[in-house]
C-alpha cells in the first residue's frame, strides 16, 4: 500500500467510525487493526489518532463485559 493509499484508508476509516451509532463503533475494530498493521508493514508509525481510536473502541468492547462479571 502506498503512502497516499494508507493516508486515504486512514481518513476513510476515521470517517466510517465517526458515522457509526454509539455501541456499534467496535464493529470497525477489524478494519482498524488492518490499517494499523499496514502502517507497521510500511515502516511508518500509526498516527496518534488511530492509536487513541483503538484504545477507545477496545474500551467500548471490554467495559460491558467487565460490568457483566462484576454483577
Amino acid at each position: 500500500m502506498t503512502s497516499d493509499e494508507l493516508d486515504r484508508a486512514t481518513h476513510d476509516l476515521i470517517e466510517d467510525i465517526a458515522s457509526q451509532l454509539p455501541g456499534n463503533r467496535h464493529l470497525c475494530l477489524g478494519q482498524l487493526h488492518n490499517v494499523m498493521g499496514a502502517y507497521g508493514r510500511s515502516g511508518r508509525a500509526a498516527p496518534a489518532s488511530l492509536r487513541r481510536l483503538l484504545d477507545e473502541l477496545t474500551t467500548e468492547v471490554v467495559q460491558p463485559r467487565y460490568a457483566d462479571l462484576s454483577a
